[in-house]
């Protein structure tokens, strides 16, 4: 092979592990590059790792007479990944502070995943599981200060509990970012008790705010910490011949010293990509002219992408590794599943081909490696086409063409389409996700991909490189040499560098220079220490960067600045100008706009520290004496098929072109040892002066698009007759509809990341409390999650324009409102404010963009605008109706000044709107992107398409699972704050034709006159059923309006889910989440795939505000979680929510922000339902107020229960309590109701709180012992709890299952339940028998019913309310027929 010139004063060595193989590069002093491939050894990865070394080595002597050390071994190793993805880590403890045991399990509370993902979800188990998580009594405050000593006794006897049986110890405490000092305390008691574990302290790993983030990377760090280290010793034993020093590249792409790779072993789990981009910065972005770059690197499972910019690779502070996330420093790597081994499913149900994330794995992988693989994959795609070789790795390994034929074939005739046809949807289906990957990851960082060279590597890279190039249009798409060896040649050209990093949350107007120069020295002092011990030099060259994260304050992004000394040294005055210069630059470039005059705070500082010796010179290769390779070069020809089409394609053998200069047309395949470039008709490779493929358009290669193409077909015809060629032009290639389905999912999720990023309000950027949806010109829905709110918006809109009241739609305009009555519910209480953006292409409307998001504060009677004591609308608060907020691209800035005027959080607000709006432009401008890529006629067309498979799946589905018996149910909200209930919904479900649904909800109780009521709109509810009915039986499918005429729904006018302007609206959670309780029951009785139990499906809020001592006003907002319903999939997650994509806001930051402490926030044992699959367990928060105050609190189920389903028992009541200080050193208790508002509070006053539990399905005494006792060992259930509802006898003392006092007394309770049915739903009784135990169970009268009154309100006429009433008070109870 050609061995380019290299500039280096010794051998280096870098070795990358990969899955398959473990690649060995070596730069050698003489001017020379070698590498070497060697097969993995997963058992042992040094194994590996000498291999290669001695493999290279031998080349080296052969060709150089080389025999003595390497200079240095540069590792980039999985070892640490593998030891979390395969379960090898060590068996660890966790120490928590006393009332947070459930930090990892809980995971933020959040169940990803679209709506009724809860139904499937499998939730991870968490790294470090309960039955080893230890509580501590102790409390840091979030100042720094004790609120509670150590209770070190207590601590040695817990710890006594796991003595033995664990390696490693995690230490955590809440507040421990602020000060390590109990955890030091807490880590000398460990061990002393526990003197042979590796322990960790969370402040030493991560010293920053987020009790999960901390935990859940420290918790990481532990478990691997003692495999990492015993690889890492065996490794530099069994190297010590061949050279004295070894470093382990990090997730970030430096290098870092063995023993500290061993202590945070968190730093290295991503170090194999990082190896890859750090070499493409290294011989490309540092050695040629192109220094912004997007990485390609596809292998056979997957695909990352990175990006470059200005030649350094852009970081972030987190590290996924398969279900786990850690917040460590890595190279901004993304991952998608479409690699070479991806699978191809057809979905005739929707007449969808899907590609992917399933994989074939390396075992059997492709059906052309001959192991027994089936199933058709990228890899086999590929080799039907001819851009693959037939055989691989210089010879050694042959492709089996003929089943790579007949796997593509069998799915072609499921497709109904040629081979060749199929061959080619598959592989542009795995380039459209991985352009979508590339996308975002460019976008999201406010760059134009159109400013990036792409970079393909890997094995499978170079093959998709020129594809994916045309879709991002980013010139030239650059393969480097050897690029399934490029992560060890990465790894070879790295330096050492260290980050430390502190939270440092001040406003910047506060922050002193001196604190700021004291912080970043005490940094810098720390770091060089650590560098020149690593570097094994008392004066080695370092390079120092200072950084700071900033956001505005209240903001949850940040942006990260780069500081120099120079900087630090300025008096303060200028250093916020220039701090506010460069964070309102990148602001900009992100987000498009920037917030003038506000104040920013900054929330950590870093240090990085590099070495800062010169680089190593890339190696360059001679000059070719003309354009044109030698014939020599040439390996063969071969018939390849690109875009339908047959070309005969020359395949050249890359070692023998890489001379700078030769130029390549394509249609050619350039093959070497590990990978193949494919270079497409129309465009042609150059070879640079280090040896890349630089890979471009001819000069009169005008890039024909889709849309050029089908324009000349369709140039001289009529609007109509272009739209009837166009549906004929998708009927034919079903995967243009596709391709564009892929996009809009990706635009979606673009949206939702901007809105997370630029949102201030906890509601949106913590709790995730906003909604997006995209339509077609028509407003219908093609992807988003609550239905499309345009079709009710363009039915008011339209009204007031026949009357006069307003302009047409035109371009450039964007729309707001709030007005729940105006829209029909397309919003359903005043908090949620939507932005409306009609798409305009080339001047004609091809759809619209929408999103809402929950305001924090809309004015309203109380704080948050959700009282209990509304009576109308206008005391729920500012109402907006249908209005431009921009005409004709111009802001009306008075609307925006009247909304934030009114608010009691004007800046959340105002902030939370431009999110909103950014989110709706970002998403017009790609959708202007697709109609520029398909044309506006094609797109439409396929939009329809989209629509009519949906429709399609949801008929097939409705008449194959759902019975023809009519089925009936009724659930209940238990008060409306004033002591009337309980309040009906009352659903029947019909099948009135085999495709179609009915939902009547006659019986419904009529509208409450407090603001319960939930103005249902049928278009969202529509929706609800279609993702229900997917996400069980086809959750590949998108769901979108296209089934909306199947589902009939029916709403009595003046019910609660129908109510008459003005009822009061704004506390309509409660029967949100009921409509999905009933929802899934009627399903349930149809199709037993649905039979869950009820839960916790509300999200019952907390506010708390007030002026701190000091004047400034404060305003919590907390939704909270509680037991999620068992369901066939297993048992409920603890303290979870079912909606989806909501998400807990840290108690650290809570304490943060807010004068309050929160001294207990986890499950409570026993109160999800008992079942052979359990309901969620309940949470229980205990606030401690720190400032006079005062709260609302609004939640339900205190009265009836969340029922449990065939056999299985209902969960537990929620409730709740005020505790106040009596001035004697004790505390007065006092029961609250389940809705109230203004509670005021002094200091020292500690509200109790305790949710609901999720109801059982089956019989609880089903449900394998074992698993009863595992959860009594993780206080998910007690002693007594297990024996009283499982039949399960638990040794108190030892904890251990006594398995024959078990059989026993399971075979008597079984004996005496003999003959009785269980009920299909088990509601803990009838209401008559809960309204007459309520006062004995609850403390509280029972609610009265609405019919004891007479009716009062705007619905008083209504006959379906009149008879309501009626019949109410003749028969009672008995009106539900419960």
């Amino acid at each position: 092979m050609f061995t380019p010139d290299s500039v280096t004063d010794t051998y280096r060595l870098g070795v990358d592990v990969g899955g398959t193989f473990t690649d060995a590069c070596v730069f050698s002093p003489k001017g020379r590059v070698f590498r070497a491939k060697v097969p993995s050894t997963p058992h042992d990865q040094s194994i590996g790792v000498k291999d290669s070394i001695d493999k290279i080595r031998a080349v080296i002597e052969r060709e150089e007479g080389f025999t003595g050390q390497f200079g240095a071994l540069h590792h980039g190793s999985t070892v640490a990944t593998n030891a979390l993805l395969e379960g090898k880590g060590v068996p660890a403890a966790l120490i928590v502070t006393k009332g947070h045991k459930d930090v990892l399990v809980a995971r933020r509370s959040q169940i990803p995943g679209g709506l009724a993902s809860w139904i499937q979800w499998d939730p991870p188990a968490p790294i470090i599981p309960l039955e080893r998580t230890l509580q501590v009594t102790e409390r840091t405050g979030v100042d720094g200060t004790e609120v509670q000593p150590v209770d070190e006794e207590g601590l040695r006897e817990e710890l006594l509990s796991v003595k033995g049986k664990v390696k490693a110890v995690t230490v955590s405490l809440l507040n421990s970012w602020v000060s390590g000092e109990h955890e030091q305390q807490v880590g000398k008691i460990v061990k002393d008790v526990l003197p042979d574990v590796e322990v960790s302290l969370s402040h030493e790993v991560l010293p920053e705010l987020g009790e999960y983030e901390r935990t859940v990377t420290a918790a990481t760090n532990s478990v691997v910490k003692p495999e990492v280290k015993n690889y890492l010793n065996g490794l530099r034993d069994k190297l010590k011949d061949d050279t004295p020093t070894v470093r382990i590249l990090k997730s970030d792409g430096g290098l870092t010293e063995l023993n500290l790779a061993g202590e945070l072993p968190v730093n290295i789990l991503m170090s194999g990509p990082a190896g890859g981009v750090k070499g493409i910065t290294s011989i490309i972005a540092n050695s040629t002219e192109h220094k912004n770059l997007i990485t390609l690197d596809m292998g056979g499972t997957s695909t990352d992408v990175a990006l470059i910019a200005n030649s350094q690779p852009e970081l972030r502070r987190e590290t996924v590794v398969g279900d786990i996330t850690v917040r460590s420093p890595s190279v901004d790597v993304r991952t998608i599943g479409a690699g070479g081994g991806s699978l191809a499913f057809y979905q005739p149900l929707t007449n969808t081909l899907r590609v992917g994330p399933e994989s074939s794995g390396a075992s059997p992988g492709p059906a052309c490696y001959g192991r027994g693989g089936t199933q058709a994959t990228v890899t086999d795609a590929n080799l039907v086409l001819g851009y693959l070789p037939e055989t691989l790795l210089g010879g050694d390994f042959k492709l089996d063409v003929e089943a790579a034929r007949a796997a593509v074939g069998r799915l072609a005739e499921e497709m109904g389409k040629t081979m060749l046809e199929a061959a080619e949807a598959i592989v542009d289906l795995a380039n459209e996700a991985i352009y979508g990957a590339l996308r975002l990851v460019s976008v999201e960082r406010g760059h134009n991909p159109g400013d990036f060279a792409m970079v393909a590597f890997g094995g499978a890279g170079p093959l998709c490189a020129n594809g994916v190039g045309k879709l991002l249009g980013a010139w030239p798409v650059i393969v480097p040499a050897a690029p399934g060896i490029l992560c060890a040649q990465g790894d070879a050209t790295t330096k050492m560098s260290h980050e430390l990093s502190v939270s440092f949350i001040q406003v910047l107007p506060s922050v002193t220079m001196e604190s700021l120069r004291q912080e970043f020295g005490a940094l810098k002092d720390k770091c060089e220490s650590i560098m020149r011990e690593a570097m094994d030099s008392k004066d080695p060259t370092l390079a120092t960067t200072y950084q700071a994260a900033l956001r505005y304050k209240g903001q949850s992004l940040e942006l990260t600045i780069t500081l120099s000394a120079e900087d630090l040294d300025r008096p303060m005055e200028m250093f916020q100008k220039l701090a506010h210069e460069k964070f309102d630059h990148i602001h900009q470039q992100q987000f498009s706009y920037i917030l003038e005059n506000f104040a920013l705070e900054v929330t950590r500082l870093t240090v990085t520290i590099v070495d800062a010796s010169p680089d190593m010179e890339v190696p360059r290769i001679p000059a070719a004496d003309s354009e044109t390779p030698p014939k020599a070069a040439v390996i063969g020809k071969k018939t390849i098929v690109a875009q339908g089409k047959e070309h005969e394609a020359t395949f050249w053998d890359r070692a023998a072109i890489s001379k700078k200069g030769y130029k390549l047309q394509g249609p050619c395949v350039i093959t070497e040892m590990d990978s193949n470039t494919l270079i497409q008709p129309g465009f042609e490779a150059v070879i640079d002066d280090v040896g890349n493929i630089c890979i471009s358009p001819m000069p009169d290669n005008e890039m024909p698009t889709f849309r050029s193409n089908f324009g000349n077909v369709i140039a001289d015809k009529t609007a109509e007759e272009k739209m009837a060629e166009a549906r004929k032009v998708v009927q034919d290639i079903p995967t243009v509809p596709t391709l564009i389905a892929s996009s809009l999912a990706s635009i979606r999720s673009e949206m939702d990341t901007l809105m997370l990023r630029c949102s201030m309000s906890p509601a949106i950027r913590e709790q995730q409390d906003e909604f997006n949806v995209i339509t077609d010109s028509q407003g219908k829905m093609l992807v988003g999650q609550f239905g499309s709110f345009i079709g009710q918006f363009l039915k008011i809109w339209n009204h007031k324009l026949s009357r006069g009241e307003v302009e047409p739609i035109e371009e450039g305009d964007i729309f707001v409102t709030n007005d729940v009555y105006e829209v029909e519910g397309a919003v359903s209480h005043l908090n949620d404010v939507i932005i409306l953006l009609p798409i305009y292409f080339e001047h004609k409307l091809v759809g619209w963009a929408a999103n809402f998001g929950h305001m924090t504060d809309v004015q309203g009677q109380v704080p948050g605008s959700m009282s209990i004591n509304a009576q109308t609308i206008f005391d729920d608060g500012l109402q907006i109706p249908t209005m431009k907020l921009f005409e004709k691209g111009k802001m009306n800035r008075s609307i925006v000044e009247l909304m934030c005027r009114n608010s009691r959080q004007p800046e959340w607000l105002r902030s939370d709107l431009l999110a909103l709006i950014s989110a709706c432009r970002t998403a017009a401008a790609r959708i202007c992107e697709l109609c520029a890529r398909f044309g506006p006629e094609v797109y439409a067309a396929s939009t329809d398409i989209l629509l009519e498979r949906t429709r399609t799946a949801v008929s097939k589905l409705i008449e194959e699972h759902m019975t023809d018996e009519p089925s009936t149910f009724v659930d209940f909200v238990d008060d409306d704050g004033h002591g009337k209930g309980p309040f009906a919904i009352k659903c029947t479900l019909t099948k009135p034709a085999k495709n179609r649904l009915k939902f009547d909800w006659t019986g419904t109780s009529p509208q409450a006159s407090s603001s319960i009521n939930y103005y249902l709109s049928e278009v969202m509810f529509r929706m609800f059923v279609g993702y229900y009915l997917l996400v069980v039986h086809s959750p590949y499918t998108i769901p979108n309006d296209g089934f909306h005429d199947l589902v009939d729904v029916e709403i009595p006018l003046g019910s609660l889910l129908k109510p008459v302007r003005p009822a009061a609206l704004s506390c309509r959670t409660h029967f949100l989440g009921r409509t999905m309780d009933v929802m899934q029951a009627l399903f349930g009785q149809k199709n037993s795939a649905f039979m869950t139990a009820a839960g916790f499906s509300d999200s019952p809020h907390f506010f708390y505000s007030g002026f701190k001592p000091n004047g400034e006003w404060y305003q919590l907002y907390q939704i909270a979680f509680g037991g999620v319903p068992a369901r066939p999939k297993g048992d409920g997650p603890d303290c979870h929510c079912l909606f989806p994509a909501i998400k807990s806001v840290p108690t650290e930051t809570i304490e943060l922000n807010f004068p309050v402490r929160l001294e207990v926030n986890e499950a409570v044992a026993d109160t999800g339902g008992a079942g052979f699959h359990r309901g969620g367990n309940a949470q229980k928060t205990l606030y401690r107020f720190l400032s006079a105050g005062e709260f609302s609190l609004h939640d339900d189920r205190w009265f009836t229960k969340p029922w449990g389903v065939r056999g299985g028992k209902p969960g537990s009541r929620s409730r709740k309590s005020i505790h106040r200080g009596d001035g004697k050193g004790g505390y007065t208790s006092e029961l609250l109701p389940s809705k109230c508002d203004h509670v005021k509070v002094k200091p020292g006053d500690l509200l109790e709180w305790q949710t609901w539990g999720g109801g059982g399905l089956g019989d609880p005494l089903t449900r394998p012992a074992p698993t009863v006792a595992l959860e009594v060992k993780r206080k998910l259930v007690t002693v007594e709890g297990a024996k009283a509802n499982y039949g399960v006898v638990i040794n108190a003392s030892t904890l251990d299952l006594d398995e024959a006092a078990t059989e026993t007394l399971r075979a008597d309770i079984e004996k005496a339940e003999a003959g009785k049915e269980a009920p299909l739903y088990d509601r803990g009784g009838s209401i008559e028998e809960l309204v007459n135990s309520c006062k004995e169970e609850t403390g509280f009268a029972p609610p009265t019913p609405q019919w004891t009154e007479d009716v009062y309100g705007p619905h008083v006429a209504l006959p379906y309310v009149q008879d309501w009433y009626a019949k109410g008070k003749d028969v009672g109870y008995k009106i539900w027929g419960v």
